[in-house]
């Protein structure tokens, strides 16, 4: 296992993907590559991961702040297979967030709690989602449960 805190050069990119991360001076930021998993821990909570050299939010990291990023909701049939791996269909939605493009970074909630129960990749724009009835419209990278979701450092 590789374990290290990354630089404040790493951290100032982070916050800048992510200005929700408001990663501070005092803030601890440590980066772990164990086996096929590469995280990134902010003061011992596990918030970012990387995924083919691109970094994405953890779950743990989204929650309290899901106004801070680009979504989709989900209703509440859908929630079962979303927390089980499911990629997101489009009879399942009902809202798409504005301004998404192709491979942009998504949350997924539930329409009833509007609680992030996966991190996925766009599909297709948000304008094109609108327009279609069916499909695949968002691949599911993480999600509530996964081994990500129950990483820990103990």
């Amino acid at each position: 296992m590789q374990r290290y805190f990354l630089s404040k050069k790493v951290t100032k990119k982070i916050n800048s993907m992510f200005p929700s991360a408001d990663i501070s001076k005092s803030t601890k930021v440590e980066y772990v590559k164990d086996e096929d998993l590469e995280v990134i821990f902010m003061d011992n909570t596990l918030s970012f991961f990387y995924i083919d050299k691109k970094l994405f939010p953890a779950l743990k990291f989204i929650h309290g702040k899901e106004n801070d990023f680009k979504k989709i909701t989900v209703d509440m049939g859908a929630v079962k297979f979303v927390c089980s791996g499911a990629d997101i269909m489009r009879p399942g939605i009902t809202s798409i967030g504005e301004n998404i493009l192709k491979d942009d970074t998504v949350i997924i909630i539930d329409e009833k709690n509007k609680k992030a129960l996966a991190v996925g990749t766009a599909l297709d724009t948000s304008e094109n989602m609108a327009s279609t009835k069916q499909g695949k419209t968002v691949k599911n990278i993480h999600w509530v449960g996964d081994k990500i979701w129950n990483y820990s450092i103990d």
